[in-house]
């Protein structure tokens, strides 16, 4: 997130320096640039301004390494997606902004995943069960090797309760006032859903599950279990596929 003083568009030298380390430290794969103002003014003139501070950190990535084509989205939202009531200096200070989406080259590790083990009282009408260690490759919709038992429990647990029907629910984290990630495999901003599609799709085509047992839906951000997700053990938890028991 990059604060700008009033009415201006001139990125801080702070912010400057802080988004070329990130440049410099990363392998950037996509870029989504979200620019919003406080407030103060029309909401055609903050329409305009929120395109500038948003060109303006585009022309610095661009200045700094960053192919165009990586830039997916750079969009002004005037004042539209206030973070805050704009109540007060501190309020308003907080919505002159833009936002920064970087999506990074990931370096693959051996990890090893305890299998998750579901029991038969878990199977609830309504129940909703996360499926932990379901990890996803960065702004994908494919599965990382490691989480490949997760995924073969869960075909186990459809083939032991032959009755059972489930919804598949996709979530991501990060999202600010997008309703979706984008994927970058797709290029669509539907992440959740193609993360649950994916899900699905295996369990039909690898599993040998009858499709009729099988939903699913994507939640983009709007289920967030912590809301202010900064960290990477916070974006964790809420880029998460669930199931929801439909049938027992």
């Amino acid at each position: 997130m990059i604060l700008f003083d009033f009415n201006k568009s001139d990125i801080p030298d702070s912010s400057m320096i802080r988004l070329v380390k990130i440049i410099a430290g990363s392998k950037i794969d996509s870029v989504l640039i979200e620019g919003h103002c406080d407030s103060v003014g029309s909401k055609e003139y903050n329409y305009i301004l929120s395109q500038k501070r948003a060109n303006e950190v585009r022309k610095l990535l661009t200045q700094n390494g960053i192919d165009q084509k990586v830039i997916k989205t750079c969009t002004g939202y005037g004042k539209d997606q206030p973070l805050t009531a704009n109540s007060s200096a501190t309020e308003r200070q907080l919505n002159r902004r833009v936002v920064v989406h970087f999506t990074t080259q990931e370096q693959t590790k051996d990890v090893i995943h305890p299998t998750q083990s579901l029991k038969k009282e878990d199977l609830k009408v309504g129940n909703k069960i996360v499926l932990k260690n379901m990890l996803f490759y960065g702004a994908r919709h494919t599965l990382k090797p490691e989480s490949k038992s997760v995924i073969e429990n869960l075909c186990d647990i459809m083939r032991k309760n032959p009755t059972l029907k489930i919804e598949i629910q996709g979530h991501v984290c990060c999202t600010t006032f997008e309703p979706d990630g984008f994927d970058i495999e797709t290029q669509t901003e539907n992440l959740s859903v193609t993360r649950a599609a994916m899900v699905y799709h295996y369990l039909i085509d690898q599993c040998h599950i009858d499709a009729k047992r099988l939903k699913y839906r994507g939640f983009g951000g709007t289920q967030k279990i912590i809301q202010n997700d900064f960290t990477e053990a916070q974006q964790q938890v809420n880029r998460r596929v669930e199931i929801m028991i439909l049938e027992e």
